[in-house]
Protein backbone atom coordinates (compact mmCIF):
# COMPACT_ATOMS: atom_id res chain seq x y z
CA UNK A 1 0.00 0.00 0.00
CA UNK A 2 1.33 3.43 -0.95
CA UNK A 3 1.41 5.99 1.82
CA UNK A 4 1.62 9.71 1.14
CA UNK A 5 4.79 11.42 2.37
CA UNK A 6 4.46 12.42 5.99
CA UNK A 7 1.34 10.30 6.53
CA UNK A 8 3.15 7.56 8.43
CA UNK A 9 4.81 10.10 10.72
CA UNK A 10 1.47 11.76 11.41
CA UNK A 11 -0.15 8.42 12.24
CA UNK A 12 2.65 7.70 14.71
CA UNK A 13 2.19 11.15 16.26
CA UNK A 14 -1.58 10.64 16.51
CA UNK A 15 -1.08 7.34 18.33
CA UNK A 16 1.42 8.93 20.71
CA UNK A 17 -0.76 11.95 21.44
CA UNK A 18 -3.58 11.47 23.97
CA UNK A 19 -7.16 11.96 22.82
CA UNK A 20 -7.59 14.89 25.22
CA UNK A 21 -5.71 18.12 25.69
CA UNK A 22 -5.24 21.30 27.68
CA UNK A 23 -6.25 23.84 25.04
CA UNK A 24 -9.43 23.92 22.99
CA UNK A 25 -9.29 24.30 19.22
CA UNK A 26 -10.29 27.95 19.68
CA UNK A 27 -7.15 28.53 21.74
CA UNK A 28 -4.93 26.67 19.31
CA UNK A 29 -6.28 28.62 16.32
CA UNK A 30 -5.84 31.88 18.24
CA UNK A 31 -2.20 31.14 19.08
CA UNK A 32 -1.44 29.92 15.56
CA UNK A 33 -2.83 32.97 13.75
CA UNK A 34 -1.10 35.36 16.14
CA UNK A 35 2.23 33.73 15.33
CA UNK A 36 1.36 33.36 11.63
CA UNK A 37 -0.77 36.48 10.95
CA UNK A 38 -0.99 35.98 7.18
CA UNK A 39 -2.07 32.35 7.25
CA UNK A 40 -4.77 30.98 5.00
CA UNK A 41 -7.64 28.92 6.38
CA UNK A 42 -6.16 25.90 4.62
CA UNK A 43 -2.70 26.35 6.17
CA UNK A 44 -4.17 26.82 9.65
CA UNK A 45 -6.31 23.71 9.33
CA UNK A 46 -3.43 21.66 7.98
CA UNK A 47 -0.99 22.77 10.67
CA UNK A 48 -3.21 21.99 13.66
CA UNK A 49 -5.00 18.98 12.14
CA UNK A 50 -8.62 20.16 12.06
CA UNK A 51 -10.96 20.69 9.12
CA UNK A 52 -11.15 23.91 7.14
CA UNK A 53 -14.83 24.17 8.03
CA UNK A 54 -14.03 23.98 11.75
CA UNK A 55 -11.26 26.56 11.29
CA UNK A 56 -13.64 28.99 9.59
CA UNK A 57 -16.22 28.58 12.37
CA UNK A 58 -13.59 29.24 15.05
CA UNK A 59 -12.27 32.34 13.28
CA UNK A 60 -15.85 33.59 13.03
CA UNK A 61 -16.35 33.09 16.80
CA UNK A 62 -13.12 34.94 17.61
CA UNK A 63 -14.07 37.74 15.22
CA UNK A 64 -17.59 38.11 16.64
CA UNK A 65 -16.15 38.37 20.16
CA UNK A 66 -13.71 41.06 18.93
CA UNK A 67 -10.72 38.99 20.09
CA UNK A 68 -9.28 38.44 16.61
CA UNK A 69 -9.68 40.95 13.81
CA UNK A 70 -9.32 40.11 10.13
CA UNK A 71 -8.09 42.61 7.56
CA UNK A 72 -8.11 42.04 3.83
CA UNK A 73 -4.94 43.20 2.08
CA UNK A 74 -5.22 42.44 -1.60
CA UNK A 75 -5.63 38.69 -1.87
CA UNK A 76 -4.36 38.04 1.65
CA UNK A 77 -6.05 38.15 5.03
CA UNK A 78 -4.03 39.35 8.01
CA UNK A 79 -5.05 38.49 11.56
CA UNK A 80 -4.47 40.55 14.68
CA UNK A 81 -5.62 40.31 18.29
CA UNK A 82 -7.10 42.70 20.79
CA UNK A 83 -5.25 41.68 23.95
CA UNK A 84 -7.03 44.31 26.00
CA UNK A 85 -10.31 42.65 25.12
CA UNK A 86 -8.85 39.19 25.75
CA UNK A 87 -7.65 40.27 29.22
CA UNK A 88 -11.09 41.48 30.27
CA UNK A 89 -13.03 38.33 29.42
CA UNK A 90 -13.65 35.73 32.13
CA UNK A 91 -15.28 32.46 31.20
CA UNK A 92 -17.89 31.35 33.74
CA UNK A 93 -18.36 34.77 35.31
CA UNK A 94 -16.46 37.45 37.17
CA UNK A 95 -17.05 36.55 40.82
CA UNK A 96 -15.90 32.93 40.45
CA UNK A 97 -14.15 32.60 37.08
CA UNK A 98 -13.15 29.16 35.86
CA UNK A 99 -9.71 30.54 34.99
CA UNK A 100 -8.02 32.42 37.87
CA UNK A 101 -6.59 35.85 37.13
CA UNK A 102 -3.05 34.82 38.11
CA UNK A 103 -3.08 32.13 35.46
CA UNK A 104 -4.81 34.10 32.69
CA UNK A 105 -2.65 37.20 32.96
CA UNK A 106 0.64 35.28 32.90
CA UNK A 107 -0.39 33.38 29.75
CA UNK A 108 -1.71 36.48 27.95
CA UNK A 109 1.45 38.45 28.74
CA UNK A 110 3.71 35.83 27.15
CA UNK A 111 1.39 35.38 24.16
CA UNK A 112 1.53 39.12 23.50
CA UNK A 113 5.34 39.13 23.77
CA UNK A 114 5.58 36.26 21.29
CA UNK A 115 3.18 37.81 18.80
CA UNK A 116 4.94 41.19 19.02
CA UNK A 117 8.10 39.62 17.59
CA UNK A 118 6.32 38.39 14.47
CA UNK A 119 6.87 40.53 11.33
CA UNK A 120 3.74 42.39 10.20
CA UNK A 121 1.95 41.59 13.45
CA UNK A 122 -0.46 44.20 14.79
CA UNK A 123 -1.90 43.76 18.26
CA UNK A 124 -3.57 45.96 20.83
CA UNK A 125 -1.53 45.26 23.97
CA UNK A 126 -2.94 43.99 27.25
CA UNK A 127 -3.32 46.48 30.11
CA UNK A 128 -0.13 47.25 32.04
CA UNK A 129 -1.95 46.84 35.34
CA UNK A 130 -4.62 44.45 36.56
CA UNK A 131 -7.96 44.90 34.83
CA UNK A 132 -10.27 46.56 37.39
CA UNK A 133 -13.03 44.20 38.59
CA UNK A 134 -15.73 46.48 37.18
CA UNK A 135 -14.19 46.12 33.71
CA UNK A 136 -14.09 42.33 33.74
CA UNK A 137 -16.70 40.78 31.50
CA UNK A 138 -18.29 37.39 32.19
CA UNK A 139 -17.86 35.02 29.24
CA UNK A 140 -20.90 32.80 28.80
CA UNK A 141 -21.05 30.83 25.60
CA UNK A 142 -20.55 27.53 23.87
CA UNK A 143 -16.78 27.78 23.61
CA UNK A 144 -13.73 28.73 25.62
CA UNK A 145 -9.94 28.56 25.45
CA UNK A 146 -9.28 25.83 28.03
CA UNK A 147 -10.61 22.29 28.12
CA UNK A 148 -12.30 20.75 31.14
CA UNK A 149 -9.01 18.97 31.87
CA UNK A 150 -7.29 22.35 32.28
CA UNK A 151 -10.18 23.69 34.35
CA UNK A 152 -10.07 20.65 36.67
CA UNK A 153 -6.32 21.12 37.06
CA UNK A 154 -6.82 24.78 37.98
CA UNK A 155 -9.57 23.82 40.43
CA UNK A 156 -7.13 21.40 42.07
CA UNK A 157 -4.43 24.09 42.16
CA UNK A 158 -6.89 26.35 43.99
CA UNK A 159 -7.83 23.65 46.51
CA UNK A 160 -5.99 20.33 46.50
CA UNK A 161 -8.40 18.63 48.91
CA UNK A 162 -11.59 19.09 46.91
CA UNK A 163 -13.81 16.05 46.49
CA UNK A 164 -14.77 14.87 43.02
CA UNK A 165 -18.20 16.36 43.61
CA UNK A 166 -16.64 19.72 44.48
CA UNK A 167 -14.34 19.59 41.44
CA UNK A 168 -17.29 18.81 39.18
CA UNK A 169 -19.30 21.69 40.66
CA UNK A 170 -16.37 24.10 40.30
CA UNK A 171 -16.06 23.34 36.59
CA UNK A 172 -19.74 22.78 35.83
CA UNK A 173 -19.57 19.16 34.69
CA UNK A 174 -20.92 15.86 35.97
CA UNK A 175 -19.19 13.87 38.69
CA UNK A 176 -18.72 11.00 36.23
CA UNK A 177 -16.91 13.33 33.82
CA UNK A 178 -14.75 14.69 36.65
CA UNK A 179 -13.77 11.15 37.70
CA UNK A 180 -12.70 10.37 34.14
CA UNK A 181 -10.68 13.58 33.81
CA UNK A 182 -8.88 13.09 37.12
CA UNK A 183 -8.07 9.54 36.02
CA UNK A 184 -6.59 10.77 32.74
CA UNK A 185 -4.53 13.45 34.49
CA UNK A 186 -3.33 10.73 36.87
CA UNK A 187 -2.43 8.41 33.96
CA UNK A 188 -0.20 11.16 32.52
CA UNK A 189 1.35 11.67 35.99
CA UNK A 190 0.25 15.32 35.93
CA UNK A 191 -1.84 14.73 39.05
CA UNK A 192 -1.28 12.13 41.75
CA UNK A 193 -3.70 11.22 44.50
CA UNK A 194 -3.08 10.21 48.07
CA UNK A 195 -5.55 9.31 50.79
CA UNK A 196 -5.73 11.59 53.81
CA UNK A 197 -8.42 10.44 56.19
CA UNK A 198 -11.65 10.19 54.25
CA UNK A 199 -10.49 12.52 51.46
CA UNK A 200 -8.14 12.42 48.53
CA UNK A 201 -5.42 15.07 48.42
CA UNK A 202 -3.90 15.91 45.05
CA UNK A 203 -0.36 16.77 44.08
CA UNK A 204 0.44 18.46 40.76
CA UNK A 205 3.64 17.48 38.98
CA UNK A 206 4.47 20.69 37.13
CA UNK A 207 7.23 19.11 35.06
CA UNK A 208 4.86 16.38 33.88
CA UNK A 209 2.44 19.14 32.89
CA UNK A 210 5.19 21.00 31.06
CA UNK A 211 6.24 17.90 29.10
CA UNK A 212 2.67 16.73 28.41
CA UNK A 213 2.34 15.10 24.98
CA UNK A 214 -0.80 17.06 24.17
CA UNK A 215 0.98 20.37 23.58
CA UNK A 216 1.51 19.35 19.94
CA UNK A 217 -1.18 19.53 17.26
CA UNK A 218 -0.64 17.87 13.92
CA UNK A 219 2.63 19.20 12.51
CA UNK A 220 2.72 22.16 14.88
CA UNK A 221 3.23 22.56 18.60
CA UNK A 222 2.57 25.29 21.13
CA UNK A 223 5.74 27.42 21.61
CA UNK A 224 7.74 26.35 24.68
CA UNK A 225 7.57 29.89 26.10
CA UNK A 226 3.79 29.63 26.22
CA UNK A 227 3.93 26.15 27.75
CA UNK A 228 6.29 27.54 30.39
CA UNK A 229 3.88 30.42 31.06
CA UNK A 230 0.96 28.02 31.50
CA UNK A 231 3.03 25.83 33.81
CA UNK A 232 4.17 28.74 35.94
CA UNK A 233 0.63 30.11 35.93
CA UNK A 234 -0.71 26.90 37.46
CA UNK A 235 2.18 26.91 39.94
CA UNK A 236 1.35 30.52 40.90
CA UNK A 237 -2.28 29.59 41.57
CA UNK A 238 -1.17 26.69 43.77
CA UNK A 239 1.37 28.87 45.60
CA UNK A 240 -1.27 31.51 46.18
CA UNK A 241 -3.48 28.87 47.78
CA UNK A 242 -0.65 27.70 50.01
CA UNK A 243 0.11 31.28 51.10
CA UNK A 244 -3.50 31.75 52.17
CA UNK A 245 -3.74 28.41 53.97
CA UNK A 246 -3.88 28.75 57.78
CA UNK A 247 -1.64 25.69 58.06
CA UNK A 248 1.13 27.12 55.88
Amino acid sequence: MNVAPGTADRLIQDRARPKWGILTNHAVVLVYVLLHPQSTVRSIASAIAITERATLAILRDLDEDHIVERRREGRRTTYSANFERLSSVRRGGVANPLTPRLFVESVIRVLFELSSRVPDAIAKPPPRDHVPPEQLEPRVGTWGFFTNHMLILLAIAQDDSRTVRELAAAVGITERAAVGIVGQLDAERIVTRKRLGRRNVYDIDFEAFRSFRGWSFGEWQIPPQLVDAATEGVRAVASNRSAKSPDS
